[in-house]
């Protein structure tokens, strides 16, 4: 009986130590287990670190490369605004005036109408300031509209038979008006005994001289009161 009882109790030891063995085994294999996943898990964090790291410098990098470059672009911009006020203010001292533009395109006509440069360089140089002037009485002229039915004589003003002056205009609402718009612009023929009929289109006041033989005429042109007509003001001036 006792026999029995102590190699029942080696059974159970026995039982007890295997098991106990196996609890160990299996422990060491989750502990390697562990081991080896924090190991890999630790290099692989370290590894993305490091690549996180060297991509956040390198984008510090680029920004400070950006920077630099839009710093250089800013002082670029400012020196390239500087030079623009510089030449600006260069060409507002050597620009022009509308009289010497006006003047050169006169002179460019001139030229390409036949006359020599020769020739128009005796005009100019040989041109004087007038003087003895005086002023004429105002008269009115007929404006033709598209839907005017006088004849053309009956719209012109002729000063000392040496100057002639007609006008004429599209009328407004396309043509649908039979008077003139003083608004629009009016187109202005100078006809002078010997020379070339020259057209002026402008819009009110409208100014133009011309010079024929020893005298030159001044005209301004202004709105009538009186619907159809203008108002024209002129100053005769001598060259003696």
């Amino acid at each position: 009986m006792s026999r029995r009882r102590s190699r029942y109790g080696a059974e159970q030891r026995q039982r007890f130590f295997i098991l106990l063995g196996k609890l160990l085994g299996v422990a060491g294999v989750l502990g390697v287990t562990a081991y080896y996943a924090y190991e890999v898990g630790f290099r692989v964090a370290e590894g993305e670190t490091a690549t996180l790291t060297e991509g956040l410098q390198k984008a510090e990098e680029r920004f400070k490369a950006q920077q630099a470059s839009a710093e250089a672009d800013r002082l670029a911009l400012g020196e390239a605004n500087k030079k623009f006020a510089e030449l600006k203010a260069a060409y507002e001292q050597i620009r022009p005036s509308d009289d010497v533009r006006d003047l050169n395109t006169l002179v460019r006509n001139k030229l390409a109408a036949g006359m020599s440069a020769r020739r128009l360089a005796l005009v100019i140089k040989s041109a004087e300031t007038p003087h003895d002037c005086q002023t004429l009485a105002s008269r009115r002229l007929q404006v033709r509209s598209l839907r005017s039915k006088g004849a053309a004589g009956a719209a012109q003003l002729r000063f000392d038979e040496k100057v002639t002056l007609s006008a004429e205009e599209a009328s407004g609402n396309d043509g649908r008006q039979q008077w003139f718009d003083p608004a629009s612009p009016m187109r202005v023929r100078f006809s002078t005994e010997g020379l070339r009929d020259i057209d002026v289109v402008g819009t009110f006041p409208i100014e133009y001289a011309v010079a024929v033989q020893n005298s030159e005429y001044h005209f301004t042109l202004t709105a009538s009161s009186a619907k159809g007509w203008v108002e024209v003001s002129t100053e005769k001036c001598s060259f003696r």
